[in-house]
C-alpha cells in the first residue's frame, strides 16, 4: 500500500513482491525493480504519513488493550479511530504493534 501511495524512502530491507524473499539494501522504491519494494518498519511509515500526508496515528491504551486515533498532524483535528474495531473481546489489539498496523493501513486509505 505504500508504494502505491508514492513512498519513496530509503529502508534497510527491500521484500520480493511474488516470493517474498527478503533483500538487505538501502534504496528507495524508485530504485528497485518492478517486483521488488522497500519494507520499511511501523515507524518509518507513521513518520512519513505524519510528515509527507499530516496525518498522525496516536496508540491508545486502555484496560481491553490498543485503540488507535487519526488526527491532523499540524492541527489535531480528528479524522477517525479504531478505539473499539479490534479483534479482541474489548474491541481492542492486543498488542500495541498489531493497533498501529491497522491505523498505518487506514491512514493509507485515506490518502
Amino acid at each position: 500500500m505504500l508504494r502505491e501511495k508514492v513512498f519513496n524512502e530509503p529502508c534497510m530491507i527491500a521484500i520480493n513482491i511474488e516470493d517474498s524473499r527478503q533483500y538487505c539494501t538501502n534504496r528507495t522504491n524508485s530504485e528497485l525493480p518492478i517486483k521488488v519494494c522497500s519494507q520499511p518498519t511501523q515507524s518509518v511509515a507513521q513518520k512519513w504519513l505524519r510528515e509527507t500526508k499530516n496525518l498522525h496515528i496516536s496508540i491508545i491504551r486502555n484496560a481491553c488493550g490498543y485503540g488507535y486515533d487519526i488526527c491532523k498532524a499540524d492541527n489535531g483535528t480528528h479524522i477517525t479511530d479504531g478505539i473499539f474495531d479490534g479483534p479482541n473481546d474489548g474491541g481492542q489489539w492486543d498488542t500495541y504493534e498489531e493497533a498501529l498496523e491497522v491505523g498505518i493501513q487506514e491512514a493509507l486509505k485515506l490518502v
